[in-house]
């Protein structure tokens, strides 16, 4: 293999096409370990798996504490600090919506929000000292909105220990890159058109960044009397949000900061993070001020 081509490797998991690209001495071996890590993650916190560990240790718990492993308590504490940064728009507690759902298939969305909500929220539940605490036995997690984030970040940790030199990692859109290419040129990636995405929009140099984007056109969610944006909020996601792009040190920062994004565009966000947001019109922009003009 030339040195000044990259290894790829391709598979599906968690739902969507995963890609590894990597510039390394031994590809496969990477490539390898990467996708049995992503797999293995899959099936610990898949939300509709009853065998997950995320089914049996924490949705399906008997108690209102659990310890819980050291990987677990490492997602939550990540996922708790971003969603706090986010004033509490980004809720793993939406899995409350989902499970009542299920349990009445034939209640309506306001129905459901309405029973779920006095169980949602960053006060719903807590972290101390490696256990997990819940306010409300109702309470339940969905990590859908993470997990594939959490798999690329550690996949980009697989490839570090294994001393690849350039590294691009793609899970259903949700990419981080490690270094860049041979010849010492970025990483260029492209964010699709929300309206045709055989096209793209707009395309960034990346190095040593993570970059997602979250919309609602591709996946829907189903209630008994509507469907609605796979990204699940009482208020909904932004009329005139089509997509919006974070890039930021982790996939798992920038996924949740997208998504939050599509549901409160006008979040306050660290400096360090880059945006951009597309309205309905397939404009581009890197602040708000369109949304009150």
């Amino acid at each position: 293999m030339s040195t000044n081509q990259p290894f790829s490797h391709r598979f599906m998991a968690m739902t969507v096409p995963c890609e590894v690209m990597l510039f390394a001495p031994e590809p496969a071996q990477i490539t390898q370990a990467i996708e049995a890590n992503t797999r293995r993650l899959e099936r610990k916190f898949n939300f509709y798996n009853p065998d997950s560990v995320l089914s049996t240790q924490i949705n399906q718990r008997k108690t209102d504490s659990i310890a819980v492993d050291d990987e677990t308590l490492s997602v939550l504490s990540l996922v708790r600090e971003h969603s706090l940064a986010t004033k509490g728009t980004f809720d793993i507690a939406i899995g409350t919506v989902k499970d009542y759902q299920q349990q009445n298939a034939a209640i309506s969305r306001e129905e459901a929000y309405q029973f779920s909500l006095p169980f949602m929220g960053l006060s719903s539940w807590q972290l101390e000292e490696g256990t997990l605490y819940f306010s409300f036995p109702q309470t339940r997690f969905d990590l859908g909105g993470v997990i594939k984030e959490v798999a690329v970040d550690q996949a980009i940790a697989i490839a570090a220990q294994h001393n690849a030199s350039g590294v691009l990692i793609n899970f259903g859109g949700d990419i981080r890159v490690l270094g860049g290419k041979p010849d010492g040129s970025d990483f260029v990636v492209a964010v699709l058109n929300p309206k045709d995405q055989s096209r793209p929009i707009f395309a960034l140099p990346l190095r040593d960044q993570a970059l997602t984007t979250s919309a609602h056109y591709a996946r829907s969610y189903q209630f008994s009397d509507q469907e609605t944006s796979h990204i699940l909020a009482k208020q909904g996601t932004h009329h005139r949000i089509l997509s919006s792009t974070v890039v930021a040190d982790t996939a798992l920062q920038a996924g949740i900061f997208s998504t939050s994004l599509t549901i409160e565009p006008t979040l306050s966000l660290p400096d360090s993070v880059g945006v951009a947001l597309i309205d309905d019109q397939l404009n581009v922009h890197q602040d708000t001020e369109f949304l009150i003009s």
